[in-house]
C-alpha cells in the first residue's frame, strides 16, 4: 500500500501536475489522521475492555470473600450468644446459693470461658486493588465507598474481641487458679465453642488419672465476688459484641444487595 501510494506522488511529481499533487497530498494527510484516529479509538476501547473486565474481576473476588465473612460473622454471633447463656446459669447460681450445680455442670458451664474468639478479616482482594491505584479506573465509585468503611469498620470487631480476651486472662483466669483442675473430665469441654476440635484435650487431661484425693471446692468459688464481678463484666462486653457483629451482619447484607 505505501509502494502504491510512492508511486502515485512520483508520477504526479513527474507530470508537473501541482494542483492535483497538493489535491493528492492533501487527502493522504487526512487519510492518515483518519487511520490514526481509528487506531486511538480502538485502543481506547480495548483499554475499557480491559478496565470493565478487571472491576468485574475485583467485584466477583470480593464477593467471594464477602460471603466468607458472612460465614465467619454467624459463627461469632452464635459463639457470643452461647457465651451469654453460660454466664447467665452461672449468676443464676452465684446469685441463690439454694441451688446446687454439682462440679459436672460447674465444669461444662465453666470450660467455655477460657476460649475467646479471633477476629478475621478477608480483605485480602480490596486491599490489594488499593495498594496498586487499580481503584482509579473504576466507576462504581459509591459502592468502593462503602466497602472502604466495611473494611475499616473491622477494627470495631478486633476491639471488642480483644477487650474479651484481656477480661479472660486478667480477670478470669486468676479466680479459677484456686481451684485444682482435676474437675477437668471427657465431657467438661462439651459446650465450648471452637473452631478446631479441642475434645481430644480434654480426653487426654481425662485419661490421666489423679490418685491424690484433691476435692474442687467450685462452690466456694461461686461465693467468690470477683467472680460475679467477673461474669457481670464479660456479659457486658459480650453484649457490647454482639452489637458490633449485627452492626457489621447488617452493613454486609447492604453491601451484598449491591
Amino acid at each position: 500500500m505505501i509502494k502504491f501510494f510512492r508511486k502515485i506522488r512520483q508520477n504526479l511529481i513527474m507530470e508537473n501536475q501541482t494542483s492535483k499533487y497538493l489535491k493528492y497530498a492533501i487527502g493522504e494527510i487526512i487519510l492518515v489522521v483518519i487511520g490514526i484516529l481509528i487506531a486511538l479509538q480502538i485502543n481506547n476501547w480495548n483499554e475499557n475492555q480491559k478496565a470493565k473486565q478487571l472491576e468485574a474481576n475485583f467485584f466477583d473476588n470480593v464477593l467471594i470473600e464477602l460471603k466468607k465473612d458472612q460465614l465467619k460473622l454467624n459463627y461469632y454471633k452464635n459463639f457470643h450468644t452461647k457465651r451469654i447463656e453460660y454466664l447467665d446459669t452461672l449468676l443464676t447460681y452465684v446469685r441463690n446459693p439454694n441451688k446446687t450445680m454439682g462440679i459436672d455442670k460447674f465444669g461444662m458451664y465453666v470450660e467455655p470461658l477460657f476460649y475467646a474468639s479471633d477476629p478475621t478479616n478477608y480483605n485480602i482482594t480490596f486491599e490489594s486493588a488499593k495498594s496498586l491505584g487499580t481503584f482509579n479506573n473504576f466507576k462504581e465509585k459509591e459502592l468502593l465507598k462503602d466497602l472502604s468503611q466495611y473494611y475499616t469498620d473491622f477494627t470495631l470487631i478486633e476491639k471488642s474481641f480483644s477487650s474479651i480476651s484481656r477480661f479472660i486472662e486478667n480477670q478470669f483466669e486468676p479466680i479459677m487458679y484456686t481451684l485444682p483442675e482435676n474437675y477437668i473430665n471427657k465431657n467438661t469441654g462439651n459446650l465450648v465453642i471452637n473452631e478446631g476440635s479441642v475434645q481430644e484435650f480434654y480426653n487426654k487431661v481425662a485419661s490421666i488419672k489423679d490418685y491424690r484425693g484433691i476435692t474442687a471446692d467450685y462452690e466456694k468459688i461461686l461465693k467468690t465476688p470477683k467472680l460475679e464481678n467477673y461474669l457481670i463484666g464479660d456479659m457486658g462486653r459480650t453484649f457490647g459484641a454482639i452489637s458490633i457483629i449485627s452492626t457489621r451482619q447488617h452493613m454486609l447484607n447492604q453491601l451484598l444487595k449491591n
